[in-house]
């Protein structure tokens, strides 16, 4: 006789749920959070969880069947609690064999959290009067004033427990990624990215600093979420871009260097633009140009972007009006930029290409995408732009076919898929054009040939 099979009774994991609530996160934000943690700690094939999934674990007591997402979950939960001692799966109750029986109300880390003791303010008030209170009543009469309390004064402002090296590593670090950014796989760029913000997110909220070295950490710590926002954007990760974006412009308001915020929405509107939403790439620009330095690099790459925006949006006019504005700039260029960050006079040019051709002026595109692809294939090494090069190539191509010259666009094509760096950018422009060629020349045998190809290589 067969018995029906017991179903497991469903209970809360309060554990999860009291860190989760400590966290002061909603469940997609924590979601998000994982995602982020996960790709730091190198589990790139680990599939995140949703804020349902992490719902059933809380409410009905379920586990993550990958270890990994339960150590990420961990890790995640420690850092938004502000923990000094690392949670654990076990502290969280997502590993049953091995649970410490810590809930969220025995809390694993000894350092004060919030509504503990070490964040009283009273002791806190006790510390200072320690600290100063002696020094109050003399410093009310000028004449029996204590030079030496004003030079305690100095001496605590400068208090820091950083090393000076470590800040000048990290500027380096930070150009360092910018400047070779091109010649990396986005995947292999991420962890390295990733484990530098966490880095500086350490330095900010777990050591001493001034307030000068806080407004520095907060520059580099902007600038390397730039970066990771434009990793996000070649792995095709919108979600992330956003979250790093909106990381970036925070703080370039914490350290007063507002042309971090505008580097942020230099990424916000490349990725609005690709994902099919003008109208937002049109207002990250506007932004960005509202607080970039004038005539900075960040500043001449944006006017780029308010007209590219405007040929997306098919405003021919607003497009031809900015585009005057961008190529003012053009003129006192230097034709080769290298790095993340820089600016050239063939990026403009190339974004000329990609704007007629969303115009449908054919003849034009082709004849800006001709121009940029003769410049970046003539680049000497350190100036390599692998992925420019290959969307001028595809926008060459989109040229061809609106002028009945399909056999054309598809060699051309081939070129832009033959360069080894096929981030989401090129992916979708390259889907794009498929989609192009079958509408216009569906009876084309290499049409057909092409967009097979195209499939099995996307799919790779």
């Amino acid at each position: 006789m067969t018995h029906p099979r017991r179903r497991r009774k469903k209970s809360p994991n309060a554990a999860l749920q009291g860190w989760i609530k400590r966290s002061g996160r909603s469940l997609g934000e924590l979601a998000l959070e994982v995602k982020s943690d996960l790709l730091i700690m190198g589990y790139i094939d680990v599939t995140p969880p949703h804020r349902t999934r992490i719902g059933h674990w809380a409410s009905d007591g379920e586990m993550p069947r990958d270890p990994r997402i339960s150590e990420a979950v961990a890790q995640t939960l420690t850092r938004l609690c502000g923990l000094a001692q690392a949670l654990t799966p076990a502290d969280l109750g997502m590993n049953p064999s091995a649970a410490s029986g810590r809930g969220s109300d025995h809390p694993a880390s000894p350092v004060a959290t919030p509504g503990e003791a070490g964040d009283d303010p009273t002791k806190r008030r006790t510390a200072l009067a320690l600290i100063g209170g002696t020094a109050l009543a003399p410093l009310m009469t000028p004449g029996a004033a204590s030079a030496d309390t004003a030079r305690a004064y100095t001496h605590h402002a400068t208090l820091t427990q950083l090393d000076p090296t470590g800040l000048a590593e990290l500027e380096n670090t930070v150009d360092r990624l910018g400047t070779t950014y091109s010649s990396k796989p986005p995947r292999e760029l991420w962890p390295m990215a990733a484990r530098q913000r966490h880095h500086v997110f350490t330095l900010q909220h777990e050591h001493r600093h001034s307030l000068r070295e806080a407004r520095e950490l907060a520059r580099h710590a902007g600038m390397l979420s730039v970066i990771l926002a434009w990793i996000a954007h070649d792995l095709g990760q919108g979600d992330l871009v956003q979250a790093y974006c909106d990381d970036a412009w925070t703080q370039s308001e914490q350290s007063g260097v507002l042309e971090v915020g505008a580097w942020a929405e230099d990424v916000r509107s490349t990725h609005a633009l690709y994902d099919n939403r003008p109208l937002d790439a049109l207002v990250a620009a506007t932004r960005g140009m509202a607080v970039a330095p004038r005539n900075g690099n960040a500043a001449i790459r944006l006017s780029a972007q308010v007209a590219r925006a405007y040929a997306r949006l098919g405003k021919a006019d607003d497009f031809e009006q900015a585009a005057v504005r961008a190529h003012n700039h053009q003129q006192r260029l230097p034709l080769h930029g290298a790095g993340l960050f820089a600016v050239d006079a063939v990026r403009i040019t190339s974004y000329d290409a990609s704007s007629y051709v969303w115009l449908g002026h054919a003849p034009r595109a082709r004849a800006a995408a001709e121009e940029a692809i003769g410049h970046y294939r003539a680049f000497p090494g350190p100036f390599q732009a692998p992925t420019r090069l290959a969307i001028a190539q595809l926008d060459l191509a989109q040229a061809h076919s609106a002028l009945g010259e399909p056999d054309a666009a598809i060699a051309m094509a081939r070129e832009a898929l033959a360069s080894g760096r096929l981030v989401d950018s090129v992916r979708g422009r390259a889907q794009q054009l498929d989609r192009t060629l079958q509408r216009r020349y569906p009876q084309h045998s290499a049409v057909a040939e092409f967009g097979e190809e195209l499939h099995v290589l996307l799919a790779a």
